[in-house]
């Protein structure tokens, strides 16, 4: 492969420069963006998703400074004027903000001069803007001192006699800046906190957008975007700063505030704590949810590949027709799977399923003084038919099987069905054909573990990779960043050459998924609890995937009712979600008995190879008061493990076990 650095490596938008931001911006739609951004809106948003989802990439893709690049032989003020909306952007960390935390009864001041230093860092975001619009607005007037006079009348003790240029009133506030640093640094070794408010909280950032009316005609009615990114770096109290700003906003400015799923730790304000309303003084925009429900995504994903080579220059031209799907051989279903099973070796005359099968079956068949039949059963059940379809008839003869039925009957009608679906399988329509649609991929999952010939269940093809990434586009860049990495290692070009096979994706898939569970979400307890009830969970539905009674299609959700969580596992629960090990499906799951709405959460894909798990959702599982809460639990290890092997002993035979009259029946019976 071309020695060219990895042009999946991650890199955090934060990181990019403004170039770099315009050139790796990938449309969804400007109506899905639009939907998120709302940059005319006169409320305020707060737009929260997980690690990777384009959070960081959004603000500073609308922010006057990345903005300004992709109009280069437009003045500032049209570059204004066709966003209709000024927007300036600064990240939560940038202004290090633990420095402002203090304890005890000054608590509030420091709280205040957070909220004072914050507003200078925006309105310094402010000024550079319009700084570079009149400059780069020759044939324009701008009325400085206009400018700074509605700004001044906020300010207290405040001397701005000596500012006449918006240059003057930017030296002023790095002047203010500076000397609040001093003080906070003073602070640490004296003990106090010696240092002059200039205004109280709203009092500056907010009259901005009316001092830019006085200031040029052509910016009446242009909203003002204060854009803060990764807001769950500020306490509590420091938010309650910015919920201030957001409810003092008055339709001056208004915030669009990212961060994480967790991000958000307090909706008070300053005002005697009174807290902001969702849909009034703000609104909140899933930002994974809105992702995850955009049809094109796969669209997306694959401009997304195609911006990413270009840019590392491994590719020309985006309109060359090139398309990421060919660099990556696919899983080929097509002929009952026959191809992938021949080119992994899977094929055997002597399948290992079949001798677990007769294992299970035997003792039901001397129950009835007929030993003999097993044997024939089997046979018949599998004689001369495809793997799969021999896997599926096992699968249906165990759930199908009743304490008073024929077995030999059995068998034969389910082989009958078996070779009609054979004989024309694209065109028939029955139950059979419906089984095989639902099981196919499982049992193929299967019968990969069960030969130990190739790298345990393989995940292949570039639209499996869009599946496991769950439209987020941070999970697909270490998919395929893994990929490039392995391909690079083995001297394989799949850019440009061959598609990369199936074992390599498979080794990058795992790989992905290990680092994704084990160093991707390592926060310290909250997340340690988090990953090992993440991990028992993945073990319910790895249980259930390879057993012979498959208790629901490809299962990588389960269901239950909210109520039965304790405090404390809900807690655990709530942190997997915030997380992203874990989706809640919002739409639920209606109960079949009670008709009661139950919760509904899947496992994140990107992780489903390091269980052998499908990549896209089938059935859910539906989990009980003492399992949920054992998964759950982090006391409860041993009560998961002895209710975990009751579901494998259940979903592995083919009959219930009797149950004694004298003997107080089991969980699972």
């Amino acid at each position: 492969m071309i020695d060219t650095p990895n042009p999946f490596a991650l890199a955090r938008a934060s990181e990019f420069t403004d170039r770099q931001i315009n050139s790796l911006w990938v449309e969804l739609g400007p109506a899905t963006i639009s939907a998120v951004i709302e940059p005319r809106s006169k409320i305020s948003k707060f737009i929260l998703g997980g690690k990777g989802s384009g959070k960081t990439h959004l603000l500073r893709y609308y922010s006057y400074t990345a903005a300004r690049l992709r109009f280069k032989n437009d003045s500032g003020l049209e570059v204004v004027a066709k966003h209709n909306f000024l927007a300036i952007f600064i990240r939560a960390t940038g202004l290090d903000a633990a420095r402002f935390e203090a304890t005890g009864e000054y608590g509030h001041r420091w709280q205040h001069l957070f909220g004072v230093y914050l507003e200078l860092r925006l309105v310094e975001g402010v000024l550079d803007a319009l700084i570079d619009v009149a400059e780069t607005s020759p044939n324009e007037t701008f009325d400085d001192v206009a400018f700074i006079d509605e700004v001044g009348r906020g300010l207290v003790g405040a001397d701005l006699a000596k500012c006449n240029t918006l240059k003057e009133l930017r030296k002023w506030i790095l002047e203010e800046k500076r000397s609040i640093d001093d003080a906070v640094n003073n602070a640490a070794f004296s003990g106090t906190l010696d240092v002059r408010i200039p205004f109280s909280i709203g009092s500056f950032c907010i009259p901005v957008s009316r001092a830019m009316a006085r200031w040029n005609v052509r910016l009446v009615d242009i909203p003002l975007l204060y854009l803060i990114d990764e807001i769950e770096n500020f306490s509590a109290s420091q938010q309650q700063v910015v919920n201030t700003l957001i409810r003092y906003g008055e339709g001056l400015a208004t915030f669009r505030v990212t961060g994480r799923l967790y991000a958000k730790k307090t909706l008070a304000t300053l005002a005697d704590g009174e807290e902001n309303r969702e849909g009034a003084e703000f609104k909140t925009e899933n930002l994974d949810e809105k992702l995850r429900s955009y049809s094109k995504y796969p669209d997306f994903a694959k401009k997304f590949v195609r911006k990413r080579l270009i840019e590392a220059g491994l590719l020309a031209d985006i309109k060359d027709g090139f398309s990421p799907s060919r660099c990556f051989e696919d899983i080929g279903t097509e002929d009952l799977y026959a191809n992938v099973i021949r080119t992994l070796g899977l094929d055997s005359s002597s399948p290992p399923f079949v001798k677990s099968f007769v294992e299970v079956l035997r003792p039901i068949a001397r129950e009835r003084n007929s030993e003999s039949e097993a044997d024939r059963i089997v046979e018949t059940l599998i004689g001369g038919l495809p793997l799969l379809l021999q896997k599926l008839n096992l699968l249906l003869f165990a759930k199908k099987i009743r304490t008073n039925s024929d077995l030999l009957s059995l068998s034969a009608e389910i082989r009958s069905t078996a070779v009609q679906f054979l004989s024309a399988p694209k065109s028939n329509k029955g139950a059979y054909a419906t089984a095989y649609g639902h099981y196919a991929s499982d049992l193929f999952a299967q019968l990969c573990r069960e030969s130990r010939k190739s790298l345990d269940v393989p995940y292949a093809g570039f639209e499996a990779f869009v599946r496991m990434s769950s439209c987020n586009p941070r999970n697909l860049l270490i998919l395929l960043g893994r990929a490039y990495e392995i391909a690079k290692f083995r001297d394989v070009d799949f850019v440009h050459g061959s598609p990369l096979n199936i074992p390599l994706q498979t080794e990058a898939a795992v790989a992905s998924a290990r680092f994704a569970f084990e160093s991707d979400t390592n926060y310290g307890t909250q997340s340690d609890q988090a990953r090992e009830a993440v991990r028992r969970l993945a073990e319910v539905l790895h249980v259930a995937r390879f057993s012979l009674k498959i208790p629901e299609v490809s299962p990588l959700a389960v269901s239950f009712s909210d109520g039965d969580l304790t405090i404390e596992a809900r807690g655990v629960l709530n942190n997997a979600l915030n997380y992203s090990l874990l989706y809640e499906i919002y739409s639920g799951r209606r109960d079949r008995n009670t008709q009661q709405l139950n919760r509904k959460v899947q496992l994140n894909p990107m992780l489903s190879p390091r269980w052998g798990l499908a990549t896209s959702r089938g059935g859910d599982l539906k989990l009980n008061k003492d399992l949920i809460n054992a998964i759950f639990l982090p006391s409860e290890l041993p009560k998961f493990e002895a209710l975990l092997k009751g579901l494998r002993a259940k979903w592995n035979s083919l009959l219930r076990e009797k149950v004694p009259k004298d003997r107080q029946p089991r969980l699972f019976e």
